[in-house]
C-alpha cells in the first residue's frame, strides 16, 4: 500500500515522495485498472508551500498512467478564489465535472485513497449500482466536505467513500477533502476537534452542517445525502 510523503516533509523532491518500489507498484496497479482517460487540474498559487510537491508527484502519476491521466496546472485567479472559497492552492480537481476536489495535499495516510480515487474515476467501478440512478437524479447540488489530516488512519476511509458517491452521482454530488493543517480557517469554521470530520451542505452559498465526526457507513451517508437533497434534516447530523 503506497503511503505517500508525510505533512512535515512535503517540500523534498518528487523522487522522495514515491520510492521506485511504489512507483512500480503504481504503473502495475494504473495498467490494471485504468480504462478510461481522467483529467486532472491543479490549482497552484504563489503563497502555496506544497504546489511544487504536489505538481510533481501529480507529473508522475501521469506518466506512470501511461497517459490516460490528462493533467493540467492551472494558476489560481480571483474568479476562481471565489468559486473554490480560497484563496490559495494546491486545490485538486478530479473528473469532467471536478466532482471529486482535494483542498490540501492528498499525501501521507491518504496516499492509497487518492490512487483509488483516480483508478474509480477512470473504470466506474464505483460499487454503488443501486444507488447511482438517485445519485444521479438528485434534486439539488450537494456538497460533502471530509475535514482529515495526514496521519489519521481512518480518514482515507472516510474520503473514499465520499469520492465513490461523488463518481457515482456524475457530478451531481461534490466530494472535497479539506486538509485541516493547510487550511486551518475551514477545520476552525466547523469547529473541528477530531478528524474525519464530514460537513454537509445543499447548493450554494454550501452553509451546511456537521453530518458525523468519525468514520461514517456507507448506507448511512447515502441516506443523508438523498435527504438534505430533497429538502430533509439528514438523520445524525450535528449542530
Amino acid at each position: 500500500m503506497v503511503r505517500m510523503l508525510e505533512h512535515e516533509h512535503r517540500s523534498r523532491d518528487e523522487e522522495e515522495i514515491l520510492s521506485e518500489e511504489d512507483k512500480a507498484y503504481i504503473r502495475e496497479k494504473f495498467e490494471k485498472e485504468l480504462v478510461n482517460e481522467v483529467p486532472i487540474k491543479l490549482i497552484i498559487s504563489d503563497n502555496c508551500e506544497y504546489c511544487h510537491s504536489i505538481e510533481s508527484l501529480l507529473k508522475t502519476l501521469a506518466k506512470l498512467s501511461d497517459e490516460k491521466i490528462k493533467l493540467e496546472i492551472i494558476d489560481m485567479t480571483p474568479e476562481l478564489s471565489e468559486k473554490l472559497k480560497v484563496n490559495r492552492g494546491p486545490i485538486v480537481l478530479i473528473g469532467e465535472r471536478g466532482e471529486v476536489q482535494y483542498t490540501g495535499a492528498p499525501l501521507g495516510e491518504e496516499g492509497w485513497a487518492f490512487l483509488e480515487t483516480i483508478s474509480i474515476a477512470s473504470n466506474k467501478k464505483h460499487g454503488l449500482e443501486s444507488y447511482e440512478k438517485q445519485l444521479k437524479e438528485l434534486p439539488k447540488t450537494v456538497r460533502v466536505e471530509t475535514i482529515i489530516t495526514p496521519t489519521c488512519p481512518y480518514c482515507p476511509h472516510a474520503v473514499l467513500i465520499a469520492n465513490r458517491i461523488a463518481i457515482a452521482s456524475e457530478g451531481r454530488i461534490v466530494s472535497d477533502t479539506i486538509e485541516a493543517y493547510e487550511f486551518p480557517e475551514i477545520a476552525n469554521k466547523w469547529n473541528v476537534t477530531a478528524v474525519p470530520t464530514i460537513v454537509l451542505s445543499v447548493e450554494e452559498p454550501y452553509s451546511g452542517e456537521v453530518f458525523v465526526i468519525g468514520l461514517p457507513r456507507e448506507e448511512q451517508l447515502i441516506n443523508a445525502i438523498l435527504k438534505l437533497a430533497r429538502g430533509e434534516q439528514p438523520y445524525g447530523a450535528e449542530s
